[in-house]
């Protein structure tokens, strides 16, 4: 009984650590300035509070902790008033302070605790020491700032203290619970201060594609949540429950009209219904059962994810903007009526956001919705994510000189444009990397891009060639290790790393605070910790048959 509880208190401690993970997603993809800038620095304790679980507290050992303790607070309330002087956001350096003081604990435990034959096993493996090498030549590339070493802290700290065997399943299933609580708490909001006049909906962030990648994150959290149930035999409502949610992640994230989002969870459900009925309950059966279900889940949560954005909001009424949203003109008032032109109709969602999604098999919008509405007058394309650029020559350094390497005038889809953006990072790499002053481009006088739209692309051209291609061996070794796991009865690292990684060929995945950083950083220890033990068990086997 004494077991359980204690099974129960680290689930609920891994989700409520999740929970704040996303809330600092949400801040960063949303707040601006200070704090922006303090809840991305948070990341960094909330990583320690993930920690906590796995550190056995002995009184006979709380000397160093104790001398150090004075110590650790002076030095943190003179860096603090240092910082006051010469930090442009007050409340990030005082969350940094907080950073260092708080991991510095932790390597006072590292160093009492770990033996050194422990230790040099767990980072002897690949995985390890790659993922090591890559942040160390990311930092010491010609890129500004440090978080490089801000994310070998994250990681280090978890390949060193790591998660215990034993407690691995509480990990994921409060990782599960705390994602989904996290979609709860953010969506009741947004339902209740984020009104629907903006075609390609934003929920509770400044930005669609923000939006977007977070359904996705959360679609992952459902599916994996029905798998370990079907696994466990639970009560059908239960997994029915889960299975109706992921459907309903799937329409949300239409209505944000990203293309990016819609890749990964296009990918992970192929691979979740073909590879569970295939390869573990060995039946074509369920693929065909699980498939039609998900679609018809789908076409129902639709129409009811549209009118839960639609009409909750007016409920309250009370519209709330982040800096730079407000449209005059546009943008749903307090004083406007629930009926109101400026709110974004069924018709025209389907449109633009079904339309944007379709695009990607190549099927135009127009050909369909006048179709399957006869009612509706066609309408103009809307708010696209990439608007028609007037490109001049090639360049990109200004807005007077844009790149532009077909020397035409076009207008691009975004697909083209981001042919356009492939090219100019990939002619532009180098060993040493490019500092933030050169971190994009000009597409033309008024379009500047500030990222590749690709992950491994992205940190080629930031902190170098060397570690660009790390980065991708180190993500593609770890899938190796997820889909053998996956094989093994865990599904979780295979199918976050798979939406992540196709998230991230389209679109950025890597700034600090965002919740995909924290999920690959963990992703990898676990891959290389029970790929680890996976490889000590065959050889145990081998052993034994000999």
């Amino acid at each position: 009984m004494h077991s359980m509880t204690k099974e129960k208190l680290y689930k609920w401690w891994y989700a409520l650590c999740f929970v704040f993970l996303g809330i600092i997603d949400q801040r960063r993809g949303s707040a601006l300035g200070t704090t922006q800038m303090t809840f991305t620095n948070l990341t960094g304790v909330v990583m320690v509070l993930l920690l906590l679980p796995s550190i056995k507290f002995e009184k006979e050992k709380a000397k160093p902790y104790l001398l150090w303790t004075p110590v650790c607070v002076i030095l943190a309330i003179i860096a603090c008033i240092i910082g006051n002087n010469c930090w442009q956001y007050k409340g990030q350096w005082i969350t940094a302070v907080l950073n260092i003081a708080v991991w510095s604990y932790l390597m006072i435990y590292v160093y009492q605790e770990k033996s050194y034959t422990e230790l040099f096993a767990r980072i002897k493996q690949p995985v390890f020491w790659c993922t090591w090498l890559c942040l160390v030549l990311m930092q010491l590339s010609v890129h500004e700032g440090i978080v490089p070493l801000w994310y070998l802290l994250i990681y280090g700290g978890f390949a060193v203290i790591g998660i215990p065997k034993e407690r691995t399943e509480d990990f994921f299933d409060g990782m599960m619970t705390g994602i989904i609580l996290w979609f709860f708490g953010q969506q009741i909001i947004a339902f209740g201060f984020r009104p629907y006049d903006y075609v390609r909906y934003r929920g509770l962030y400044s930005g669609e594609t923000q939006n977007g990648m977070h359904y996705m994150i959360v679609f992952c959290a459902f599916l994996v949540k029905w798998i370990y149930n079907r696994e466990k035999n639970k009560k059908w409502w239960i997994r029915f429950f889960y299975f109706f949610m992921s459907a309903a992640m799937i329409s949300f994230t239409v209505f944000t009209g990203g293309k990016a989002p819609i890749l990964g969870i296009v990918a992970v459900t192929a691979f979740v219904i073909f590879g569970y009925n295939i390869f573990k309950r060995k039946t074509f059966y369920g693929v065909l059962l699980h498939a039609v279900t998900l679609v018809v889940c789908v076409v129902l949560t639709f129409p009811i994810c549209y009118l839960s954005i639609r009409y909750l909001p007016t409920i309250l009424h009370h519209p709330v903007w982040f800096e730079g949203e407000y449209v005059e003109g546009e943008s749903v008032c307090s004083f406007d009526p629930w009926n109101s032109e400026k709110y974004i109709s069924f018709e025209r969602a389907l449109y633009v956001d079904v339309g944007r999604v379709l695009e990607l098999i190549g099927v135009s919008s127009q050909s369909w919705i006048p179709q399957l509405m006869d009612f509706i007058q066609a309408l103009p394309v809307h708010a696209e994510e990439l608007d028609a650029q007037e490109i001049e020559v090639e360049a990109g350094s200004n807005p007077d000189n844009p790149f532009n390497p077909s020397g035409e005038l076009a207008y691009w889809s975004s697909t083209e444009a981001r042919k356009i953006i492939y090219t100019y990072y990939w002619n532009h790499l180098n060993l040493v990397g490019h500092d933030k002053q050169h971190s994009g481009f000009w597409i033309s006088r008024d379009t500047y891009y500030g990222h590749a739209h690709n992950m491994f692309l992205q940190v080629a051209y930031d902190y170098g060639i060397i570690s660009g291609i790390l980065f991708l061996l180190i993500y593609l070794y770890s899938l190796y290790r997820a889909f053998r796991l996956c094989l093994k009865g865990n599904w979780t690292c295979i199918v976050f790393l798979l939406a992540i990684l196709c998230f991230g060929m389209a679109e950025m995945v890597l700034v600090s605070g965002q919740i995909t950083v924290t999920l690959m950083a963990v992703m990898f220890y676990f891959t290389g910790r029970d790929g680890y033990i996976l490889k000590l068990k065959s050889r145990e086997v081998a052993e034994e048959t000999q």
